[in-house]
């Protein structure tokens, strides 16, 4: 009995420490996304535009009240929804996630704090703060850069490792 105890103790706080290093991972890329966001909002008017790396990239001040490309304007609460439906989802299936699977573990911490940063400024401002433009892109914030990034390591974790059960 004090076997199976002990084993399930230990699997609990490995199960404690994944989420601590999920949260962590999340809370860094959401600190970083609302800085730049409070740094272009301080600095570049709304609508403004800052050309750098010779018109490779603007930072162009815009809030956007949809999803990504526009869609869904001004369907805050559906969106609003979908991101803590995102967020739910993430951390259930963070602790299942074999260990070794750095790419997919990764990718949700990206993923969770990309959501995190964008549902931050729905709840605050009714829309997201985007800024960084690059070419015929629509303009876009480190949040999702950080979700888009996060997706292809997911996708990256599933065809390194499909169907391994956890360690």
């Amino acid at each position: 009995m004090l076997v199976c105890y002990n084993k399930a103790r230990t699997l609990l706080l490995a199960m404690e420490w994944r989420l601590v290093a999920l949260f962590l991972m999340s809370a860094w890329v959401a600190l970083l996304d609302q800085i730049s966001k409070s740094v272009v909002s301080r600095l570049v008017p709304m609508y403004g535009s800052v050309v750098c790396l010779g018109g490779l990239v603007r930072i162009t001040h815009v809030r956007n009240a949809g999803a990504a490309f526009g869609v869904f304007q001004g369907r805050q609460p559906m969106l609003i929804a979908a991101a803590l439906a995102a967020v739910g989802i993430i951390v259930v299936s963070y602790p299942r996630v074999s260990l070794s699977n750095w790419p997919a573990r990764f990718g949700l911490g990206l993923g969770l704090g990309g959501a995190l940063g964008n549902l931050i400024d729905r709840l605050r401002f009714g829309g997201v703060v985007d800024f960084v433009e690059v070419g015929p892109w629509p303009v876009f914030n480190l949040a999702d850069t950080a979700i888009v990034v996060g997706v292809a390591l997911i996708l990256l974790g599933m065809m390194r490792s499909p169907g391994r059960k956890e360690e």
